[in-house]
C-alpha cells in the first residue's frame, strides 16, 4: 500500500472526491489525524432523484410487456434532458395507467361475476324472483354460504330475530339464506360476520330466478371479456409504439441515476476531508503498483497527489489487501474468517492452503472420491463462482494423489494392483487395514502434527523478532523458550519410547527442560525488562506467582493435548477405509442386481458425510493447533470507494 495525500482548493474538493470514487482504488482515511488543517465538514446524503423515475418507467415496461434492455448501451450521455424526462413520464404514465385501471376493473369485474356464478349454481333449487325478494320494505335477506362447523353452532342462537334456510352444501360449506328485520339488520349480520358466513352480492342487473339471473350474469360476463380484451389490443398497440422510446428513456434514466449516486457517495466522503485557509486536504491508502494509475485519475484537475510509503503515519494502520498465486487464492477465504494479517506481519495463505490440502489428502484419500471432489469442485467455481469450489478442486486432488498411495478406487483396495506391478512393487505402497499399519500410521500422524506446531512456533518467533516483541519471539511458549522445551520432551519421549535409551541427564534437563519452562514462568517480567519497562510485577510478587503457576500447568498440558490432537489424521485415514469397507459388505449381502446400486449411493454417502467431517476437522487443526501460536488476525480490510451497485455499503461500513 502506499498513502496518499491529495490537497487543493476547497472549490475542488467535490470533483476530487468523485475522481477518487471512479478510480475504484481509494481507501479513505480521517485526514484530520495527521493533516494540518483541523477544520471539517459534515457529510451529506439525500435521496437519488432519479431513482423514483427510474421504478416508474420499469412499472410502466411492466404494465406494457416491454422487456428491459440487458444492459445500458455504450452512450455515456443521457440523449434527453430532465424537462423531456419528465413531461413523457407525465404524459406516458397518464395513458398506461387510465389503461391499467380500465384492464384491472375488468379484471375484478369478470372475477365476481365468476364468482357471483358459482355461488348461484348452488342456489338453483330456490323457485324465487329475486326482484320480489330484494324490493321487501321491512325485511332484509342476505345470501351466501356458512361453514359447516358454524352451521352446527346455529342453535345457540335460537333467540335471535332471524330465519335461516339453506339450499344446497358440500363437505366444507352450506349455501344458504338468513332472512332478518331492518330494524335488527346490523345485530344479526354481525352475528354472521362472526360465524363466518360469505356474504353473496346478487348485481343489481340480475333479475329473475337464480337460473334466469345466471343468464344475466353470462352475458355480461361475455361483455366486459369483450371489453377488455379491447383494452388489452389498445395496450399491445402502446407498447408497439411505445417501446423504444422507453427503452432509450430507461437508459437515459439509469444512466443518469448511476451519475447521480456518485455525486452522492462524493458528498458522503466529505467528512473525510480536512479543511482549512479554504483548502482541503484528504487521504487515504492506493495499492502501491497502482499509484500512478491513480494520479492519472487527477490529469486536469488543480490538486496535488502526493504519494507517501504506507507507514509515514504512525496514527494510521495501512489496510490489507491479501495477493496469492492462483494455487492459494482459495483459501484465502479461511484466513479471512479468523482475521487478516497485520499490515507488517506475513500472509499466511500459502501455509494454509499447503497443510490444508496435505492433511486433508491423508485423511480422505481416494483416488475416484478425490476426482469427484475435484469435479464438483470445479462446476461450483465455473457456473457459481463459489470461492469454496476452489478449495474443493484442490484437495480433490491431493486426495486422489493419497488415493494412489493407498491404493482405493471408490473403496476397491485392489483395483489398482496391476499398476503397482507394473512399475515393479511387490504391492501398494499402504495397506491401511493391515494390523500392522495401524500403529504406523497413527504414529505418522503425531510425527506430522510435531512439525506443524514447530513450524507454528518458528513462525511466532520469526514475527516476534520481526516486531521487535522480544517476549513474544524468545520468552513465550510459542516462542524460543517453548520451541526449545517442547523439541527436548519429544525427542527425550522418541528416545525413550522407541529407541529405549534415555537422554534425560543432568545438564540435558537443566538447559533443556528446567531452564525454558523457568523462562516461560518468568515470561511477563523479562519481556518487561527486555522491552525497557520497571513494573516487572504489575499487581505484585504473590499475585504473579499464583497466576503464572496456573498458567504454566495449562501451557504443558496444551502440548501434550495439541500434540495428540493430530492423532486425528490418523484416526480419519482408518476411519475412511473402515466406512468403505462396511459399504462393500453391505453391497455383498444383497443380490448381484443391486449390489452396484448400494456401492454407488454408499460411494455418495462417504463423500457427503465424511468429506464434510474431514473438512471440518483440518479447519480446526488450522484455526487451534497452528492459527492460534502465530497470527493475530488484527488486520484491516482493504476497501476502496467505488461506483459499483454496492459502493454505498462498502463505503458505510469503511465509516462505521
Amino acid at each position: 500500500m502506499s498513502l496518499v495525500s491529495i490537497e487543493g482548493s476547497q472549490k475542488y474538493l467535490d470533483d476530487a472526491l468523485l475522481r477518487c470514487i471512479t478510480s475504484g482504488l481509494f481507501h479513505p482515511e480521517q485526514a484530520a489525524a495527521v493533516s494540518e488543517y483541523s477544520g471539517s465538514l459534515a457529510a451529506i446524503r439525500t435521496e437519488n432523484v432519479y431513482t423514483p423515475k427510474v421504478e416508474q418507467v420499469e412499472r410502466l415496461m411492466g404494465a406494457l410487456g416491454i422487456a428491459r434492455p440487458h444492459q445500458a448501451d455504450s452512450r455515456t450521455e443521457p440523449a434527453s434532458t430532465d424537462e423531456e424526462i419528465t413531461g413523457y413520464l407525465e404524459e406516458a404514465g397518464d395513458k398506461v395507467a387510465k389503461l391499467v385501471n380500465k384492464q384491472q376493473s375488468y379484471q375484478h369485474a369478470l372475477e365476481t361475476q365468476r364468482q357471483t356464478i358459482r355461488h348461484l349454481e348452488h342456489l338453483n333449487t330456490l323457485d324465487v324472483n329475486f326482484d320480489d325478494l330484494f324490493s321487501c320494505k321491512y325485511l332484509k335477506i342476505r345470501f351466501g354460504r356458512l361453514p359447516v362447523d358454524s352451521y352446527n353452532k346455529l342453535h345457540f342462537y335460537d333467540d335471535k330475530p332471524f330465519v335461516y334456510f339453506s339450499f344446497d352444501r358440500d363437505n366444507d360449506y352450506y349455501w344458504s339464506l338468513y332472512v332478518t328485520s331492518a330494524r335488527d339488520e346490523a345485530e344479526i349480520d354481525n352475528l354472521f360476520t362472526s360465524l363466518y358466513f360469505e356474504r353473496l352480492i346478487i348485481p343489481a342487473y340480475a333479475h329473475g330466478t337464480p337460473t334466469k339471473a345466471i343468464e344475466t350474469i353470462n352475458t355480461h360476463m361475455a361483455a366486459t371479456q369483450k371489453a377488455m380484451e379491447q383494452t388489452q389490443t389498445e395496450m399491445a398497440a402502446m407498447a408497439k409504439t411505445q417501446g423504444d422510446a422507453l427503452r432509450r428513456l430507461w437508459v437515459d434514466l439509469k444512466l443518469l441515476e448511476h451519475r447521480s449516486e456518485i455525486q452522492l457517495r462524493a458528498a458522503e466522503l466529505r467528512h473525510y476531508a480536512a479543511t482549512g485557509s479554504g483548502n482541503f486536504e484528504v487521504i487515504g491508502f492506493v495499492p502501491l503498483r497502482r499509484v500512478e494509475e491513480f494520479r492519472k485519475c487527477f490529469e486536469g484537475l488543480e490538486v496535488k497527489v502526493s504519494p507517501k510509503p504506507a507507514d509515514a503515519s504512525a496514527s494510521l494502520t495501512p489496510p490489507v489487501k491479501l495477493r496469492n498465486s492462483w494455487l492459494v487464492r482459495p483459501f484465502e477465504m479461511f484466513v479471512s474468517m479468523y482475521g487478516l494479517p497485520n499490515y507488517k506481519d506475513f500472509d499466511p495463505t500459502p501455509v494454509v492452503a499447503i497443510t490444508y490440502m496435505l492433511l486433508f489428502g491423508i485423511m480422505f484419500g481416494d483416488v475416484g472420491q478425490g476426482l469427484a471432489i475435484s469435479l464438483i469442485g470445479w462446476l461450483l467455481w465455473k457456473f457459481k463462482k463459489m470461492p469454496l469450489g476452489g478449495v474443493l478442486e484442490r484437495i480433490g486432488i491431493f486426495s486422489a494423489v493419497f488415493g494412489l498411495v493407498y491404493g482405493s478406487v471408490f473403496g476397491f483396495e485392489h483395483l489398482l494392483d496391476p499398476m503397482y506391478k507394473a512399475l515393479g512393487f511387490a504391492e501398494k505402497p499402504v495397506e491401511v487395514m493391515a494390523p500392522t499399519t495401524t500403529n504406523i500410521i497413527l504414529l505418522a500422524a503425531v510425527g506430522i502434527g510435531v512439525v506443524i506446531i514447530v513450524m507454528a512456533i518458528s513462525l511466532n518467533i520469526a514475527l516476534g523478532i520481526k516486531r521487535r516483541d522480544w517476549g513474544r519471539a524468545f520468552f513465550s511458549n510459542n516462542g524460543l523458550a517453548g520451541l526449545v522445551f517442547y523439541l527436548a520432551a519429544i525427542y527425550a519421549a522418541v528416545s525413550s519410547l522407541a529407541l529405549h535409551k534415555s537422554v534425560m541427564t543432568g545438564p540435558y534437563k537443566f538447559f533443556l527442560i528446567a531452564l525454558p519452562l523457568i523462562v516461560m514462568f518468568l515470561q511477563q517480567p523479562l519481556s518487561k525488562l527486555a522491552a525497557g519497562k520497571k513494573d516487572l510485577f504489575e499487581g505484585g510478587v504473590g499475585g504473579f506467582i499464583v497466576e503464572s503457576f496456573f498458567e504454566m500447568f495449562e501451557v504443558l498440558l496444551s502440548f501434550v493435548t495439541n500434540t495428540m490432537s493430530f492423532l486425528r489424521v490418523g484416526g480419519f485415514v482408518l476411519s475412511h477405509a473402515g466406512m468403505m469397507a462396511v459399504v462393500f459388505t453391505l453391497s455383498g449381502m444383497v443380490s448381484a442386481s443391486a449390489s452396484p446400486a448400494v456401492i454407488i449411493i454408499g460411494n455418495l454417502f462417504v463423500m457427503g458425510l465424511e468429506g464434510l467431517i474431514v473438512g471440518i476437522q483440518v479447519l480446526r487443526l488450522e484455526f487451534y493447533e497452528i492459527f492460534s501460536r502465530f497470527f493475530d488476525g488484527d488486520g484491516k480490510p482493504y476497501v476502496p470507494v467505488t461506483d459499483a451497485a454496492d459502493g454505498g455499503e462498502a463505503l458505510s461500513a469503511q465509516a462505521a
